[in-house]
């Protein structure tokens, strides 16, 4: 298992009032349609999907979203959806950047076997023979291939120089787990092999020769006019319910090689159809057709129960069907792409709000896939899947939970939905991960609520380190020992990738998030079960007894308001 940074700070999504404004007409003079609307009139593909989009953006809120579509044999699509900034009125228009996010990864590598088909580089040089000053411990046998499949055992998302150097969690290739952190490195191995700096390389090697001109390798803030605004919650510090109120995100420069595409549906149309030609073995401008060919010839296992990655690209079967995939989140974008090389069809989707949503539009990238493939097979396509799929058995949470000191909510089902009800308030409950419920409630906003349920009924409820019971006569769980309570509380990282992450003590045991377990290991730090993860916890800073640092993986969080 592996655990991201990003999965504990707040996840959050979008209010009634500010889908209103999505959905409000564009005040476009007239005989001018928004740019969002069709120049040409919705097809069987297209007309299908512009309504699936638009129950997307209905159901989670979505301010506007971008679409490129594309087959083997010469069809192609651009849907744009929505608002690219909802304060000026402005729609989602064919001229906008969208960020790729991970995406990225894909053009990473592509630059690195652009170099490797000259016999500039190769994917077993070593890391650290590359990057001399680098260190990293037992990162000896690290190799540039390992960072591009993610089997180099580095952590996450650790900054490139930590207290004490890097590290890896297991031997580089014997495991999988994924590292924006490996992919920065591999950037770095670009560039130097390449002499020019990671984005001018990736311009020159990918972009120009795809044809790409309208996309740029690095954001700039020179740039930003050119972009669709991102959004992301008001509330940072805590795990928000569907609807929250959401307000523009800010301007963060970056050029790192894990996430540094930003592009138009036009450019991506081009870069799909170049990755179909990769899957037929077909180098284009960017390499040889036999670098093509090594290109995604040994993919590894990861990415997800029965999928492999390799070189930036994920392997993974939907509905029977193989599909080359990948999403991506950034502070404003969040993205996804699909492939199905057999059918020779793809889809790009992009929609501009912050990745702590936690939604990418994979559903509309492969319901794409399936209308393009229905349309070239003259065949219904199969029914999308919900935009947001339904909580299975919402009874197994429902009844009235008690404290210990008497404070009490109800929990109940209406309509289908989960809802808490406390001291007259009724407010939704947001199912964010399994047993995770979010509320806006103000006794449990911050904290959510984690609900336990026993042969489908509902038997215990936490919120934080409270402990609430459906039957009191059970009896309460002890107090932990103060050695583990003292760890418990908020941590800060004013970073705008990084926010509060929340560490709770409960039952004897100390959670980040409220979900996932943390065991101590040797010499103060803390890992999660899975004894292979990168990922390393250490609090320090002790003052009167109460750590007021958390180091996530090298990462500093502050302790704050607690």
């Amino acid at each position: 298992m592996d655990i991201d940074r990003r999965a504990f700070i707040g996840g959050a999504t979008l209010s009634a009032s500010f889908l209103a404004a999505c959905q409000k007409s564009t005040n476009a003079p007239e005989n001018a349609p928004p740019s969002n609307t069709p120049l040409v009139p919705d097809d069987q593909v297209t007309g299908p999907l512009r309504d699936y989009i638009e129950q997307h953006r209905t159901a989670w809120g979505l301010p506007g979203m971008t679409v490129a579509l594309v087959t083997r044999d010469g069809y192609e699509a651009v849907i744009t959806s929505g608002f690219a900034d909802i304060e000026q009125n402005i729609p989602v228009g064919r001229e906008h950047l969208f960020q790729v996010g991970s995406i990225s990864k894909m053009f990473t590598a592509l630059a690195a076997w652009s170099l490797i088909d000259e016999g500039r580089l190769s994917p077993d040089v070593k890391v650290l023979d590359a990057l001399n000053g680098l260190k990293i411990r037992d990162g000896e046998d690290i190799h540039l291939r390992h960072l591009l499949d993610h089997t180099s055992g580095l952590p996450g998302d650790s900054a490139l120089f930590p207290e004490d150097g890097l590290w890896t969690g297991f031997k580089p290739g014997s495991d999988w787990s994924y590292s924006n952190c490996g992919y920065r490195l591999a950037g770095k191995i670009i560039a130097h092999a390449d002499g020019r700096l990671f984005p001018d390389v990736v311009k020159a090697r990918v972009l120009d020769k795809i044809g790409m001109v309208e996309s740029v390798a690095a954001m700039h803030v020179a740039d930003r006019p050119r972009y669709a605004q991102g959004y992301e919650p008001a509330l940072t510090d805590r795990l928000n319910p569907i609807p929250v109120r959401m307000t523009p995100a800010p301007w963060v420069d970056s050029d790192s090689a894990a996430g540094n595409i930003a592009s138009t549906p036009d450019d991506m149309i081009k870069f799909l159809r170049f990755m179909i030609h990769v899957a037929d073995g077909k180098g284009g401008g960017v390499f040889s057709d036999e670098a093509a060919k090594r290109f995604l010839a040994d993919p590894v296992q990861g990415w997800g129960p029965g999928s492999q990655y390799g070189n930036g690209v994920a392997r993974v079967e939907i509905d029977g069907r193989e599909y080359l995939h990948h999403t991506g989140g950034m502070i404003s974008f969040s993205s996804s792409l699909d492939i199905d090389p057999e059918a020779g069809v793809a889809a790009f989707a992009s929609t501009n709000v912050h990745y702590s949503l936690n939604y990418r539009p994979k559903d509309v990238t492969v319901h794409a896939c399936e209308l393009m493939r229905a349309m070239q097979e003259g065949a219904a396509a199969p029914a999308p899947k919900p935009p947001r799929e339904p909580l299975d058995t919402p009874e197994q949470y429902a009844g009235r939970f008690i404290a210990k000191d008497g404070d009490q909510f109800d929990v109940v089902v209406s309509g289908g939905d989960v809802r808490l009800r406390k001291n007259g308030r009724d407010s939704a409950l947001y199912c964010a991960t399994d047993r995770l419920f979010a509320t806006d409630d103000p006794d449990h906003a911050i904290t959510g609520i984690v609900i336990e349920s026993v042969d489908g009924k509902a038997e215990r409820a936490w919120c934080g380190d409270v402990e609430y019971l459906i039957d009191p006569s059970t009896g309460y769980k002890p107090p932990p020992p103060e050695s583990l309570s003292v760890l418990a509380g908020r941590y800060d990282n004013d970073d705008r990738w990084a926010g509060p992450i929340y560490v709770h003590v409960r039952d004897g045991k100390v959670l980040l998030g409220n979900i996932v377990e943390l065991f101590p290991g040797d010499g103060g730090i803390w890992r999660t079960a899975d004894a292979s993860s990168p990922e390393q916890i250490r609090f320090d800073g002790v003052i009167n007894g109460v750590p007021q640092r958390m180091l996530f993986s090298g990462i500093p969080y502050i302790r704050r308001f607690s």
